[in-house]
């Protein structure tokens, strides 16, 4: 069964990289963000403005939902279209 997809809000990112981590200690079982399905990037040229992907092998599992303190990231509820 597939999650629901994961919304993220770039305007509200700080770029904590909390996702990132958290994200890579469920994948690797070590805190390395470089391994994390998420990945958040500066915008060239921009102080506070960031961009937030996910790779193809994201799984919406939530764990960058769930401890995102910003509220950036937000995952749509099962069934809705």
């Amino acid at each position: 069964m597939r999650r629901p997809p994961i919304v993220a809000d770039a305007t509200k990112c700080t770029g904590c990289l909390i996702c990132e981590l958290r994200c890579s200690l469920r994948f690797e079982k070590a805190f390395n963000p470089s391994k994390a399905r998420i990945r958040i990037r500066r915008l060239v040229g921009a102080e506070n403005e960031y961009d937030i992907s996910f790779s193809e092998d994201c799984d919406n599992c939530g764990l960058c939902v769930r401890y995102c303190p910003y509220s950036a990231l937000t995952q749509e509820k099962k069934g809705s279209v």
